[in-house]
């Protein structure tokens, strides 16, 4: 019955994903920027849904490094597993230049372990590493227990110990690749940044969230160009 209620899940989360795919930008662009995620990088939670810091981090990379193509391969729902599963085989496809990564969320909530994480995000990390040529990025998690969700409906899978421990896992994986870490763990949350549903980022969740990779990637893609500001 499990495996019959995961194969399930996974049909609509793939299903989501058609509908949420967005390819933006030229074929003959300077970079190819390749998004891999869950709901967050759709754009839930922003209004409309291309306020989302994934189509901010293209602004951004369009405006300041040049001409940028977007694939965005976030599925809603997804976890770690998933994205290895459904999403990186078609991130190492489309042959990028840059790569982000934001995950870990639905699995904490989800109820997964820290070492089953750990080793998903090492794999994604690890094949995009050997695969492709990308620049890659990955962001921590910020304190979800602090959501509205959480704080009005405790739930003991949402814990700062289990927060912890998957940003240090994380971490380690992050290192481990030569991955660029975004740090998300130490941003404040406030109700200011989230959404209605208590959970996803609000416009100004999104923004903060596409700011905080963009410090980190400008100076790594275009360093020249940032420089010169």
């Amino acid at each position: 019955m499990a495996t019959i209620q995961k194969s399930m899940q996974r049909a609509l989360l793939i299903f989501s994903f058609l509908l949420f795919f967005s390819a933006c930008g030229s074929s003959d662009s300077d970079f190819r920027y390749v998004a891999i995620g869950a709901s967050d990088a759709t754009g839930i939670g922003a209004s409309p849904l291309t306020n989302g810091y994934v189509f901010q981090i293209e602004e951004g990379l369009d405006a300041q490094c040049g001409s940028t193509k977007l694939i965005n391969l976030g599925i809603p729902g997804a976890e770690a597993d998933v994205i290895e599963d459904i999403e990186l085989p078609l991130a190492v496809e489309e042959n990028p230049d840059i790569v982000t990564i934001w995950t870990g969320s639905n699995d904490l909530v989800g109820g997964r372990t820290q070492q089953a994480f750990e080793t998903d995000v090492r794999d994604i990390l690890d094949t995009l590493q050997q695969q492709s040529n990308a620049i890659i990025f990955i962001a921590t998690l910020p304190a979800l227990y602090d959501l509205p969700r959480f704080q009005d409906e405790p739930d003991p899978d949402v814990t700062p110990e289990r927060v912890a421990a998957f940003n240090a896992s994380i971490s380690r994986a992050s290192e481990a690749a030569g991955a660029t870490l975004i740090d998300l763990a130490s941003v404040p949350l406030s109700d200011l940044l989230v959404s209605a549903d208590g959970f996803h980022p609000n416009d100004a969740g999104h923004r903060l969230i596409g700011n905080k990779f963009l410090e980190q990637m400008l100076p790594r893609i275009c360093p020249t160009t940032v420089s010169e500001q």
